[in-house]
């Protein structure tokens, strides 16, 4: 098997961020202000 083959994209061509860490971290913000707007209504 070739090494080129073997290496996993995760499609960051496709991102609006620059990094991963940073897609990560503010789909992590995200979560964290949908959770607590259902919190405050509920």
């Amino acid at each position: 098997m070739n090494e080129q083959e073997a290496k996993f994209d995760r499609g960051s061509a496709l991102s609006i961020f620059g990094s991963d860490r940073r897609e990560d971290f503010m789909a992590l913000v995200f979560a964290l202000v949908i959770a607590f707007g259902v919190y405050i209504t509920h």
